[in-house]
């Protein structure tokens, strides 16, 4: 459906067919190619994966140049990380001369002493927040007219001086201390290079200060109101003399990163790297890093210019391979330019889920989440295991290819998906998927234990990369059975699920015409119990055998009381016609069959079973009817009219279905059903149907026709095998 919709959209004549034409194969092999070829580590990635505990199998390997051996750079980043911490944030001290705070203060009390002898100044209250309450009783204290209190205007005054005197000649910075992370401080003075380090603890923020002075006052002030008031003031006068400075404390941190040591030692020219056999140490790891590193930077333009190509041929060979699999061995899955393109966007997949299984950086084996046995899955369900064993295969050399040479991702991955394979490959119905979890399970615990044991891996690393395993196991069946669904309908993918779905006498066809054509209904059961066992005996489909064979002649719906076998009554409507048009009546149940199932959107699969399983054969008792009239009269006579316009069985399903339904139909009409009779009639339908060439066309062999006639008579023994003659109610009573 999308297909034609695309080629009448491009103007596509009808020869250019979008569903087989090899540009579109080389089309989507080439999409394929290039967007895996760009998930494949960049010429600046490491190529081989040195793992601590491996060993060295290649050949001696000898430094052509001298070069630094560089730190490990986790561990270079977490001393960087530690020396930040410790780094002192700069502080700028201010000057003494730019805040004179004493004829601040001395102006300040001018001014508010003033307002006591005049109107109150609001500019004056609320410089330092003081309410009109405030500002009352300050004037009471200073006209003496509350005699109660055992304190002056002036001591009051005295003691806020004093105090804001005493708190600015601390150190006060301008952040909160909590934010500071380092034990100390730098101090920046005017007019000298050197900083001054001194403890976090000598100097104050603006709140502890706060707090020391509001304890002071409370000591001093015996009355608690004017305590507060003076609080107040002192908060205004008492100013931080210490700025932090961002770009002082940013050069700070840059000499202190300078200083930490990025590399180790060196290597010489000619000094021997690493011996093959070798075990693979954390110093050895950290020189091939090295060595990889420099090397890679002299690195000349054609040299990259041949590992892009290289990259390219790695995915082009794969794709090849696989392409020619297909060809020889699936060429039903290769001329469907719509199956390629479904197996093109799960190699898309796996080669993604590697890409970021290599670019995600976290401690914790991400690799094991990339879900191949997805992908097994689907194939196995979608098309079958070989074809899924063959494709796994394939997508675990690319999951090494893009992880930079990783053999042991590659293997846990093939072990997961093979065993996910097997779970699948007789699935009868989709809650069947779910058993993949325990295969999955296992083939991930045993590659898993068998890498950690040849790889020298601790404890806790064998649990974690078992735990993540374990997460594939739960997730790849649960995502492969969405993306079945999704699968099934874009791409228009007829599974065994799907045809196991619509076996379902449930299915509103089959119970229509169950209700309207009950014997043909009948007939159809039989024949897919015939067509499922001479399917399997051969290897062929039996599902879509027995599910073709209930479908094939849901065309009889429309005019069910012209066909033989859904007359109760045993009315012919056939005698008031003419053979020419009973034989047309007959024919276009195909014809509705075809509609029907269009419009019930059947697969395609099922559809060619109404047109196949007669083929081009003739409607034999109208033809010789006709032609026993035509030759009475002595007129013309055109045999096309009685034969079904085909085409003629193209699979082996479909031909297994013409010779079941002639079978089934011939056998009821023997009297006295034995073995004998049964095996010499299905011989003679097998052997017509052969001669009159109806079976030229699908791919049975001799060999298949004998097993499918053994298949026959086994169940039509067993359906009309010799019944027990029990005594009449007449004899019981004698």
């Amino acid at each position: 459906m999308i297909f034609p919709n695309l080629k009448r959209k491009l103007g596509i004549n009808k020869e250019f067919d979008l569903k087989s034409n090899s540009y579109i194969k080389l089309l989507i092999g080439g999409i394929t190619v290039i967007i895996t070829s760009f998930l494949l580590p960049s010429y600046k990635e490491v190529d081989v994966n040195y793992e601590i505990g491996t060993v060295w199998n290649n050949e001696d390997l000898i430094a052509p140049f001298s070069f630094p051996i560089y730190r490990d750079e986790a561990e270079y980043e977490q001393e960087k990380a530690e020396v930040l911490k410790k780094v002192s944030p700069v502080f700028v001290e201010l000057e003494k001369g730019v805040f004179n705070i004493e004829d601040s203060l001395n102006n300040f009390f001018l001014g508010i002493e003033q307002a006591f002898k005049n109107v109150i100044n609001s500019e004056i209250l609320s410089k330092c927040n003081l309410t009109k309450e405030d500002f009352e009783k300050l004037r009471q204290l200073y006209k003496k007219e509350n005699k109660t209190l055992n304190f002056s205007y002036s001591y009051l005054k005295d003691v806020i001086k004093r105090t804001i005197s005493q708190a600015n000649q601390k150190y006060i910075i301008n952040l909160p201390k909590s934010t500071i992370t380092s034990k100390d401080i730098s101090i920046k003075r005017q007019n000298q290079k050197q900083q001054e380090v001194i403890s976090l603890a000598k100097v104050n923020d603006k709140q502890e200060i706060l707090e020391q002075v509001g304890e002071i006052l409370y000591n001093k002030i015996p009355n608690n109101q004017y305590a507060e008031i003076s609080k107040k003031i002192v908060e205004h006068f008492v100013l931080e003399n210490l700025i932090f400075s961002q770009e002082l404390t940013d050069l700070e941190v840059q000499n202190k990163v300078a200083q930490i040591p990025k590399t180790i030692g060196i290597v010489q020219e000619n000094e021997r790297i690493v011996s093959k056999h070798d075990p693979i140490t954390k110093l050895t790891k950290q020189k091939l890093e090295s060595y990889k590193k420099i090397r890679l930077e002299n690195m000349g333009v054609k040299e990259i210019a041949g590992r892009n190509i290289g990259r390219i041929l790695i995915i082009t060979i794969l794709v090849v391979i696989l392409s020619l699999f297909l060809y020889y061995i699936r060429p039903d899955v290769f001329n469907s330019n719509l199956k390629l393109s479904l197996i093109s966007t799960l190699i898309i997949l796996i080669a993604f889920l590697s890409f970021l299984s290599v670019n995600i950086k976290v401690n914790f084996p991400v690799e094991l989440l990339i879900f191949v046995p997805v992908a097994s899955i689907l194939l196995t369900i979608i098309f079958d295991s070989r074809l899924s064993f063959f494709t796994t295969v394939i997508l675990c050399f690319l999951i090494g290819a893009i992880r930079g040479g990783d053999f042991t991702t590659s293997f846990i991955s093939f072990g997961g998906a093979t065993l996910a394979i097997f779970s699948v490959r007789d699935i009868k119905n989709r809650s069947q998927i779910f058993r993949s979890f325990f295969y999955i399970l296992i083939g991930y615990f045993f590659t898993i234990t068998a890498m950690s044991l040849d790889r020298s891996y601790d404890t806790q690393k064998f649990l974690i990369s078992l735990s993540y395993g374990a997460v594939n196991s739960i997730m790849s069946p649960v995502i492969a059975y969405g993306l079945l669904i999704f699968y099934e309908r874009v791409f228009r993918i007829t599974t065994d699920l799907t045809l196991l779905e619509l076996a379902d006498f449930n299915q509103p066809l089959l119970k229509e015409l169950s209700s309207k054509a009950p014997g043909t209904f009948h007939h159809s059961i039989i024949m897919g119990t015939l067509a499922e066992e001479a399917a399997a005996a051969i290897g062929a489909n039996r599902i879509l055998a027995r599910v073709g064979c209930y479908y094939h002649d849901i065309g009889k719906i429309a005019k069910p009381d012209y066909f033989v076998e859904n007359q109760v009554e045993r009315i012919n409507k056939h005698e008031n016609l003419n053979p020419a048009m009973s034989a047309k009546v007959i024919i276009s149940h195909v014809k509705e069959g075809i509609e029907l199932a269009k419009q019930y959107k059947l697969p395609q699969e099922i559809i060619d079973f109404i047109p196949m399983h007669h083929g081009t054969t003739l409607v034999s008792y109208f033809y010789s009817k006709a032609k026993n009239v035509i030759d009475e009269n002595k007129e013309d006579f055109s045999e096309y009219l009685y034969r079904y316009p085909g085409p003629k069985p193209q699979t082996k399903e479909t031909g297994i279905a013409m010779l079941a339904d002639s079978v089934e139909a011939s056998t009821k009409s023997i009297e006295d059903p034995t073995p004998k009779k049964l095996e010499d009639k299905i011989d003679e339908i097998i052997k017509k149907r052969f001669m009159e060439g109806e079976l030229d066309e699908c791919e049975l062999t001799l060999k298949d026709l004998t097993k499918i006639k053994k298949s026959f008579l086994k169940i039509l023994i067993g359906i009309y095998h010799q019944r027990i003659k029990y005594p009449s109610i007449e004899d019981e009573q004698k």
